[in-house]
């Protein structure tokens, strides 16, 4: 049958075809959440790099709490996200972090998911 054919033509044209992409298999999860006041380390490990992709008031915000995510590196403080309950949520964020020495930190008065993943670094 036509069907058949198709599935037979199909790996030789595309030899990854039904495989995952290998880069699947270096990435895995990371998140945290930093309360308020707080800092939390970034632990990476060696040969790899954190890729911060998106930070989201937490479920239990208080109506109109707001607060500043902030990276702490090299003893300076870069905003990344400015986020407030009933209007900017969550924001979407292309980060890459490859140090010990980088901190995540919270200014406000809501608490803060803070979400990426392990990538090797190539």
């Amino acid at each position: 049958s036509s069907d058949l054919k198709a599935q037979q033509l199909i790996p030789n044209l595309f030899p990854s075809a039904g495989r995952l992409p290998q880069v699947l298999s270096t990435m895995s999860f990371w998140g945290c959440i930093v309360t308020p006041g707080q800092s939390k380390k970034v632990e990476t490990r060696a040969g790899e790099l954190l890729h911060l992709s998106q930070v989201c008031l937490a479920p239990d915000t208080p109506a109109g709490a707001s607060s500043k995510v902030l990276v702490e590196q090299g003893g300076q403080s870069y905003a990344v996200a400015c986020l407030r309950e009933g209007g900017q949520e969550f924001c979407a964020l292309d980060l890459f972090l490859d140090t010990n020495e980088a901190k995540i930190a919270v200014k406000g008065k809501a608490t803060v998911h803070v979400t990426g993943y392990f990538e090797a670094d190539e």
